[in-house]
């Protein structure tokens, strides 16, 4: 679940934030991908409801930027595009500790051709990453430049787990198109931080956040590139939420608590109750056109998919536009459109089609 700042669009007399039990039972506010508020007239009532409560802070729900892509299924809608499969930590709820792909960087030529062809098609969303951490592909500071000149890649995102995220690459992110860092801090204390990332450096972690919150400047917030500064809600955690919110929603843009996901990993058994799942028929991430591409140039359609199960083809060998338009995707694609993903026998496992 998303946060935001009320009292940046309204005066609050008494600014109070409800317990993360109270705001997940919420109604969300509707935000653009902009973080403005939605002008619907049932939107802005109930946004200006809760700030005459004094509620600060408030759940939120961005709104797709626009409806141009959602149809279309020749070519991906939102792509994570991986610089690296690479990472400095390992995290207990990451797919890293199951990574049986080479953990390696992609050509940096390569990723820049592959975001000419995105660019050429258009998209509604790019992230920069999927389990590596970006900032440590050897070219990261040029794909971002050659990324900057583009202008049909929709919202761009990148994330980082905080430990290169230096004053220098602060600077390289700043003078960006970057739209939001996503921003893994995991955690208030040193000591729930290392129960996620045992050889994690919190301090060093925090002081780079802190930088970023230096150099963006906290005044006139939301302002791009907007901070998503992230925890995910787990045993050794959640006892943080609360605080997590109270800390960062004045100079994050968008303080965030997400949910268990890869609960098939050992680590993760406690996001299976997070939620009731009916039977697996069809798939929300291969109804929504996503697109993963891996490092090693491998593409598939789930993120689940990190070892490569359902694999659709190599952008070292074909376009992404062939790729995408190929029989593997399309038996998938009918699989799913007959309520039968239950058949393909990787998706059998799968713990997370309905997110």
């Amino acid at each position: 679940m998303e946060f935001f700042d009320l009292s940046r669009y309204y005066q609050i007399e008494a600014p109070a934030i409800p317990k993360f039990s109270e705001l997940r039972k919420m109604k969300p506010v509707q935000m653009t991908q902009e973080l403005k508020l939605v002008e619907d007239p049932d939107n802005l009532a109930y946004a200006q409801e809760l700030a005459s409560r004094n509620v600060v802070v408030v759940p939120i729900r961005r709104m797709p930027p626009s409806s141009r892509y959602l149809e279309r299924i020749s070519f991906p809608r939102r792509i994570l595009f991986e610089m690296t499969s690479k990472c400095n930590y390992l995290c207990r709820m990451c797919p890293q500790n199951n990574l049986k792909r080479p953990r390696m960087d992609m050509e940096g030529s390569l990723y820049r051709k592959v975001i000419d062809e995105i660019d050429s098609y258009g998209i509604e969303g790019i992230w920069l990453y999927h389990l590596g951490e970006s900032l440590l592909h050897p070219e990261f500071r040029e794909n971002i430049r050659h990324i900057s000149q583009k202008k049909n890649l929709g919202v761009i995102w990148m994330s980082t787990n905080g430990q290169y995220f230096t004053e220098d690459n602060i600077h390289c992110v700043l003078d960006s198109n970057i739209d939001y860092i996503n921003f893994s801090m995991h955690a208030v204390t040193a000591a729930t931080y290392n129960t996620v990332i045992p050889e994690g450096d919190f301090k060093a972690v925090r002081d780079n956040l802190d930088t970023f919150y230096k150099l963006k400047g906290q005044e006139n917030l939301p302002r791009k590139p907007f901070l998503h500064c992230q925890m995910i809600e787990q045993e050794t955690t959640q006892h943080e939420v609360d605080a997590f919110i109270a800390e960062h929603y004045r100079y994050a843009d968008i303080v965030s608590i997400n949910m268990l996901e890869y609960v098939n990993l050992p680590n993760n058994s406690f996001g299976l109750g997070q939620r009731e799942r009916k039977p697996l028929t069809t798939c929300l991430r291969v109804s929504r056109n996503d697109c993963f591409i891996c490092s090693n140039g491998h593409v598939t359609l789930c993120d689940a998919s990190y070892n490569g199960e359902l694999f659709l083809g190599d952008v070292q060998k074909q376009t992404l536009h062939e790729i995408w338009n190929g029989s593997a995707r399309h038996e998938i694609l009918r699989l799913n459109s007959e309520g039968r993903m239950a058949e393909v026998e990787f998706c059998t496992t799968c713990t997370d089609y309905d997110i």
